[in-house]
């Protein structure tokens, strides 16, 4: 039997009575329980649209940076908007601009490319922290829901059970006609505060599991762009000693993934 309904059958009062019966401070217990479900199932549709469109953008992103590498990728970052990776990509694009390079950097000294590219590499990472920013945004929501909920039910018990107590007082007397209404009231916002906070709770720790791993893959991605942005040409030629030799052999200038 469902348990919503068994409570007000077992109380020979149906769920609009009990709620009629209800105190002015369990009604506002009720309703804030009501209102803040409301927000956490909100909040799970946008997270959820946004990290459906996050993953298959940037899935589709680093499929082209292994196809064609980073420098021609980042030629075409914007249109896997709003991805993380493109956001990157077109980050380190802007960082090369800056130092008159188009899609990659190449350096003859190896001091000098190691520190453009942790020049780059912190400009990469601020962006990307920015980014999981964006995607942590409102989860703060679920995590309130989920610790401060059942402790607003157990406060609307707490309440109701006082409330019988002191119908009985007042009644002489302890049937279920004088005790019913308080312990009623007491059930629904106890029932009202564990639904609203077990979605917010499976919600936030599957958000939460979805940003540390989008963090991981980002430093592995991070790290590929590096390699693929700033090359020093003495590594270059130390990498393909046979290429060295041959004056009329041109330079690569893309990443070899």
């Amino acid at each position: 039997m469902d348990l919503f309904a068994a409570v007000p059958a077992a109380l020979g009062r149906s769920l609009p009575q009990i709620l009629a019966e209800s105190g002015r401070f369990g009604l506002f217990i009720l309703a804030l329980t009501f209102v803040m479900s409301v927000i956490t199932w909100a909040v799970v549709w946008d997270r959820a649209r946004l990290y459906k469109k996050l993953r298959e953008r940037g899935a589709a992103l680093k499929r082209v940076v292994v196809q064609r590498g980073v420098p021609s990728a980042m030629q075409d970052a914007d249109r896997y908007l709003p991805s993380i990776e493109a956001s990157l990509l077109l980050e380190a694009k802007h960082f090369l601009a800056t130092r008159g390079a188009d899609g990659v950097l190449v350096l003859d000294d190896p001091a000098e490319a190691d520190s453009e590219r942790g020049l780059l590499k912190g400009a990469l990472e601020g962006r990307a922290m920015t980014e999981i920013g964006e995607m942590e945004r409102h989860l703060n929501l679920l995590s309130t829901t989920a610790a401060g909920a059942p402790f607003l039910g157990l406060l609307g018990t707490v309440w109701g059970i006082m409330h019988s107590f002191l119908s009985m007082g007042l009644e002489g007397a302890a049937s279920i006609e004088v005790v019913g209404p308080g312990i009623a009231e007491a059930l629904a916002t106890t029932i009202a505060g564990l639904a609203a906070a077990i979605p917010a709770l499976f919600a936030y720790n599957a958000f939460g599991r979805a940003v540390r791993r989008k963090e991981s893959e980002l430093d592995y991605f991070i790290s590929r762009v590096l390699d693929g942005a700033v090359v020093s040409r003495n590594s270059r030629r130390a990498a393909n000693p046979g290429g060295a030799g041959n004056p009329s052999r041109p330079a690569r200038t893309g990443a070899t993934y």
